[in-house]
Formats: C-alpha cells, structure tokens, sequence
C-alpha cells in the first residue's frame, strides 16, 4: 500500500482553500468533478471490469472484502445483497473489522464473516498478508475490492478476476452533479456490484434496496434494557439518543456548538426526557465534557452512555431511542440499519428517528433523510433528517478526510443551533403530545434540506 500520492495531493488541495476558502473550494470542485468524474474516466472503468468479467468462469465463490472502518462494514453489506439479487445460491465471504462483526454475524447473505481489520486508519502488512491467504485457500471465482487501501497484487495473482469500487469513483462524482440522483455510498455500492454483474448475467429478483440489517443476541438485548431501565427511561417517556463524538476533526462539531445543542435538548424538552449522551472514543470523554458543562438543574437528565459499552450492546439501545442524534461517524449507520434478533426471540420496534448534522462531508453521500430528493432514507420506520453546517471552504477533495492537513478548521464555522434543536423538541412532541396514546408518531417536514448555507 502506497499513499505518498495521495498524501501530497490532498495535503496540497488543503493549502489551495487555506490561501483562499471560497474561490479555492469552487476551483477544486470545478477541477475534480469536472475531471475525476468525466464521462472518460467511467468508460475507461467499464471497459476495464467488463474484461475481468470476461475472465469468470463461474460464479460460485466471492469475497467480498469492505473497506477497514466500522461504518464501512455495516454500508458495504449492500453488495451482499446485490451479489443474491444474481446468484442466491453462491458462497459469499465477508471480510471486515473485527469490532463490527459480533452484529453483522448472521448476516442471511453472508455465507461466513471474516473478522480480520483491526480499527485502525489504514491495513497492515500483517492483514494484507492473512487477507493474501484467504485468498489463495478460497478459489474464489471473484473478488470484490472495496477498500481503497488494498492493491490487487498485494493480496492476489493477476490470473484471479478483482473489481474494484475505486472504478466507480468517476461515477460517483458525476453524480454530485445530479442533486436527484441517490448518491449515498452504501445504495452506490449495491448499484456498482450489480451493475458487474450484469456485464456476465441477469438478475434473478429486482432491484430493491431499502437499506442495510445489523443482528443482535438476546445477551446484548437485556444488557441494553438493564441500562435504559437504570438510567430512569420508560416508554411513556421521551429518550433521546445522542452521539457527540466522530472519527474525524472534520466532522466533528465543536464544543462551541454541542455544548448550547445539549443544553436546548435538556431545557426544551418535557421534563421526563431522558438523554443518553455517549462518553465518547476518539474525542475520549467529550460527552462528560458536555455534561459537565450543563446548568446543574439539567444535569440529572443526561445519563452517559460509557466507551465500555460494546458496539453490539450500543445498537440494541438505540432502538430503544425515539431519536437518534449524532454527527456523520460510524453509529449514524448502526442507527439507519434495521435490527433483527439473532435467536428470533426478541421483536425490535426499528422506530428510531435520526437527526445527523455534517460538517467536511457530503450529506447526500453517507447521510439519511426522508423528505428530500437524492437521499437515501434510513432503515427504520421513523423519519431521518440531515443538516449541513456553514463552510466557506467544503469541496469535493473534503471527502478524503484522512489525507486533509487544515491548519485551520472551517468545517462548522456556521451551525443553526436553534434550528437543530427545534426538529429534535418537535419531533418528540409530536410522538408524545399531551393527552393522547403513547407512543403516537408525527414526522415533522421541513420546507428546505436543514442547512447552514
């Protein structure tokens, strides 16, 4: 694996909107998209899978191999689907993040999980070298690259067929071009595998994607009922879910902002609400930070959720949540992703709203909203909306955020406080108004996309 270029080209892009935010994002934009998402460049990808598909003999085995992060194993679980809609009966292996797998295991279109990346930024020698020798023990009859990270003679001969998403990534940009066009990475994803495929066969069933599937045990089931029962929560009640934290500066919304966000939720809702704040993993003890920072009379709303609490454990109590809040990271999609258990005993109510705020990245691509053309809705029966902080200096290259070097960090410079606040207060009030049944639910529609634009 090699990075250097990729290092001194997005270092570069960094410097060009520090010299000049506004005019220095609008010329990276006109320069990428214009270019990185040409009508040539996506020929050129075509014509390179068709002949790799050329090359496939059968199509019994694949591997499936996700990109290295948490939210990329639960979005990449699309292609899975896309492989069934051809071949129900084929072998597919999974190979992902060893943290996600305990609620992806049991996946019905994975025919075995792989756990192998550690949670790390980029794979090491060591997993390239064990994925090298999954490969050669699997014949697989193909393989589908999903990690940008991996080169194809690092983990197979050139006689085995390989497709990669990065052959997508043309199209994927010309979509931005296109706001009515769903252009959120896991439906994209799905749409690349099957557009493959069919370079070699048909579909046996019909496009119809409606979004991803995690599973939980009765184990993590009970433990995420004990903590909601002993944080005070009751169904009658209202329980907001809040994820502070992110696996990126970019995306992470300052403290200058979160501090007023939690302070509104605890003060503008009714007083039996109950908020379950995450102590936070990478920004390690932000949610105590937060609370900390109440007026005393709020603090006894918010419970912290602690970073022991296992990832499994976690999203079995966000389905316990009327709404979900959190930044674009990995637990946005675990709370888009419809819950089943594992042994069959236990029903989710899969009705967790989600509110999701972004500040490097682009909504429409990994974010989840139900009223605006271009987004991908969540996997729940409850509405999911996104929101857009201010940037002068957002582009396209902002998508790469761990090869960004900003000295200075604009991505939240503008962010409506009251105005993300106000969908979460409303939202409650509509699924707990006074003097009606619990639980009744009305989904608040706004006018525009929540922007700070």
């Amino acid at each position: 694996m090699n990075t250097t270029v990729q290092k001194i080209v997005f270092g570069a892009t960094s410097r060009v909107t520090e010299i000049s935010p506004v005019h220095g994002a609008r010329l990276l934009d006109a320069t990428f998209l214009g270019i990185g998402g040409s009508a040539i460049f996506a020929a050129l990808s075509e014509r390179r899978n068709r002949k790799v598909m050329a090359r496939v003999k059968a199509f019994r085995r694949f591997l499936v191999v996700s990109d290295i992060h948490l939210g990329d194993a639960l979005l990449a679980q699309s292609t899975l689907i896309a492989i069934r809609d051809f071949f129900p009966e084929a072998e597919i292996d999974y190979v992902i993040n060893r943290m996600v797998a305990p609620i992806i295991e049991g996946n019905p279109d994975a025919t075995r999980i792989i756990p192998l990346f550690a949670n790390a930024q980029f794979p090491s020698s060591t997993e390239i070298q064990a994925l090298r020798e999954i490969v050669r023990q699997g014949q697989y009859d193909l393989i589908i690259m999903l990690c940008p990270f991996i080169r194809h003679g690092e983990v197979a001969d050139a006689s085995q067929p390989l497709v990669g998403l990065l052959s997508h990534g043309a199209t994927i940009l010309r979509n931005e071009s296109y706001p009515a066009v769903i252009n959120h990475f896991s439906y994209q994803e799905y749409l690349f595998v099957r557009g493959v495929l069919a370079m070699a066969a048909k579909p046996v069933r019909r496009d119809a994607f409606k979004g991803i599937g995690t599973m939980c045990t009765d184990e993590v089931i009970e433990q995420a009922a004990t903590f909601y029962q002993d944080a005070g929560a009751t169904p009658r009640a209202p329980v907001v879910m809040y994820n502070p934290d992110s696996a990126s500066k970019y995306n992470l919304m300052p403290l200058v902002n979160q501090v007023p966000l939690l302070e509104q939720l605890a003060r503008r809702t009714r007083a039996d609400t109950t908020i379950l704040l995450g102590e936070g993993h990478t920004a390690a003890g932000i949610g105590n930070t937060l609370r900390d920072a109440l007026p005393t009379a709020l603090r006894s709303k918010v419970h912290i959720i602690p970073r022991t609490t296992s990832l499994a454990t976690y999203s079995a109590l966000i389905d316990l949540a009327d709404i979900f809040v959190t930044g674009d990271t990995g637990p946005l999609h675990l709370a888009a992703s419809r819950r089943y258990s594992l042994s069959g005993r236990h029903e989710f109510r899969n009705r967790t709203a989600i509110l999701s705020f972004f500040g490097a990245t682009a909504p429409r691509m990994s974010g989840y909203d139900s009223f605006h053309q271009g987004y991908l809705d969540s996997n729940q029966d409850a509405p999911s909306w996104c929101y857009q902080a201010g940037s002068p200096c957002r582009n396209i290259t902002c998508l790469n955020k761990m090869f960004k070097t900003c000295t200075t960090v604009r991505c939240f410079e503008g962010v409506d406080v009251n105005a993300l606040a106000a969908m979460v207060v409303s939202y409650v009030e509509k699924c707990f108004p006074p003097a009606t049944a619990v639980g009744q639910r009305g989904w608040p529609t706004p006018a525009e996309p929540l922007s700070a634009r």
